[in-house]
């Protein structure tokens, strides 16, 4: 039976729709980057309109913060192989992975703009940064209760050993061209003697 407050919230969300706008949004931000992601340019490309796009997003910027934690939950959680430094390595490819994708480009465009956007930047803080803190956090305090780190990881290495994780995969974009998989191996020894020292 229909209740009046379904009839006001209008027809259900299409699943098929969403996944097509968040795709679509990825292709704008390859593409062309932030000055050309326009919601117009979005609805354009996943055929969809523009009325259904504001009833998911209400603006850019959260269009935006739907295809980072699309992004970050896709490929940055459930991470558990049983030990810290594998743990990391995954953590680390699955990092790789992302930028290899078509989702690099779009996530790296996103971080760009973010300092001149404080609600971008509110947005990645809460569906990037976040999310890899909170997996890192877990790895941590798995391999702690494993027994295998001699001394407490506090809030605020995790704090600044996430930052490095997401910084150097913008700092790389824009100043390194070298082998990512050897960029990784020597990201992966720093991170482990940085937890081991903590």
């Amino acid at each position: 039976m229909t209740t009046k407050a379904d009839a006001a919230q209008g027809r259900p969300k299409d699943p098929r729709v969403d996944a097509a706008l968040i795709n679509a949004a990825i292709e704008v931000l390859t593409e062309s980057g932030w000055a050309s992601f326009t919601t117009t340019a979005v609805a354009k490309r996943a055929g969809a309109s523009t009325a259904s796009l504001y009833r998911r997003w209400p603006s850019k910027q959260a269009l935006a913060g739907a295809v980072a934690r699309h992004i970050a939950q896709a490929e940055l959680t459930g991470i558990d192989t049983g030990a810290l430094k594998s743990d990391l390595r995954e953590l680390l490819a699955r990092k790789r992975k992302i930028l290899e994708a078509a989702t690099g480009p779009a996530l790296l465009s996103l971080m760009g703009q973010a300092a001149h956007d404080p609600e971008l930047r509110q947005i990645l803080h809460d569906d990037v940064y976040l999310a890899v803190r909170g997996e890192l956090g877990a790895l941590v305090d798995r391999a702690t209760g494993r027994g295998e780190l001699a001394n407490a990881v506090g809030s605020a290495q995790i704090d600044v050993l996430t930052l490095v994780l997401i910084g150097t995969a913008l700092a790389r974009s824009v100043f390194v061209e070298s082998s990512v998989h050897d960029a990784a191996e020597a990201e992966l020894h720093l991170l482990l003697a940085a937890i081991n020292l903590a």
